[in-house]
């Protein structure tokens, strides 16, 4: 017989999305299908490195990984239909490509920083978005990779030195207090939030309300900062990895509200939604629905929350 903490066990296996994420049935656009691949182990992928990545690159990829699909959203993005570790390849250790969620790469691909630009990476650590940045600007121009976390610069100098991203230089700032002696002609606020779209690292634990009225804050807190450390026309992404739309939707239009940023449209190229127009008893404007939220069915990875906005 079963004891009652191994009952209590399988029953949080078997009904994570239903007992966890109940609350964003109605936002979800095919709760069915978002509830298998909740189940399901997401899929491996990697994202090409060219500052790195040698002649024969897939050729080798595949020598590594015979099951290997392109995105065709993002080259650089490739599908390992493997059980084995991306993270143990020689491929990766030389830097020629970056094990990365494929959702994760959304918010670079819609920053679309360009050489010779200076860029700001707010949240930098452990480095992916920050090594996809200076990818695509060919490591010409300024990337500085911030982090208030001293702990956790070691792993995004490393991500840094790995890959060859030598545009990039880290700093150590409360991301809400960055000095403004600099402007920036792109900003990414890839904020801390409550990862419940990350199954792996959330275990689909609900977050408490006190949680999230205190990442909210510092979310809206850095969006703040970000305007006034944007130049004139200059572009802001901002990203999280949660369903919750106090974190996504309602920042979002506080940040409208008392800033004088604006929002753009995203054409994402991908499977999605757009943002939520009401969630519960709150409504959102018509601006929201310039936002993209990816959800894990849509591409079998973590969920994510785009939006983009100019000055």
């Amino acid at each position: 017989m079963e004891s009652r903490n191994q009952v209590r066990k399988n029953s949080q296996t078997y009904n994570k999305p239903r007992s966890a994420v109940q609350r964003y049935k109605q936002i979800i656009d095919n709760w069915k299908q978002f509830q298998e691949e909740c189940d399901r182990q997401k899929r491996k992928t990697v994202r090409k490195n060219p500052i790195k990545s040698s002649e024969g690159f897939e050729q080798k990829l595949e020598n590594d990984f015979p099951d290997v699909e392109q995105a065709d959203w993002n080259q650089n993005i490739y599908r390992l239909n493997s059980e084995k570790s991306a993270g143990k390849s020689m491929l990766h250790w030389l830097g020629e490509y970056y094990v990365q969620e494929e959702s994760a790469a959304l918010p670079v691909q819609v920053l679309d920083p360009e050489p010779g630009e200076k860029v700001l990476d707010m949240c930098a650590a452990p480095g992916g978005k920050t090594t996809q940045i200076a990818s695509k600007m060919n490591n010409k121009g300024t990337v500085i990779a911030n982090d208030k976390n001293p702990e956790r610069l070691k792993s995004l100098h490393a991500n840094i030195y790995r890959t060859g991203s030598t545009a990039a230089s880290v700093v150590n700032y409360d991301g809400r207090r960055i000095p403004k002696k600099v402007k920036y002609d792109k900003i990414l606020v890839d904020a801390p939030c409550s990862g419940e779209g990350n199954n792996s690292r959330r275990n689909f634990k609900s977050a408490s309300e006190q949680e999230l009225k205190t990442l909210s804050n510092i979310q809206q807190k850095l969006l703040e900062n970000a305007e006034k450390l944007l130049k004139e026309n200059g572009r802001i992404v901002y990203s999280t990895c949660t369903f919750a739309p106090e974190e996504n939707e309602s920042v979002v239009e506080k940040t409208l509200e008392n800033t004088d940023l604006r929002l753009e449209n995203i054409e994402s190229g991908i499977e999605h939604v757009r943002g939520v127009k009401k969630f519960q008893d709150t409504e959102f404007s018509f601006e929201t629905s310039k936002t993209v939220r990816v959800y894990p069915h849509h591409m079998r990875s973590g969920g994510i929350y785009v939006a983009r906005f100019t000055k």
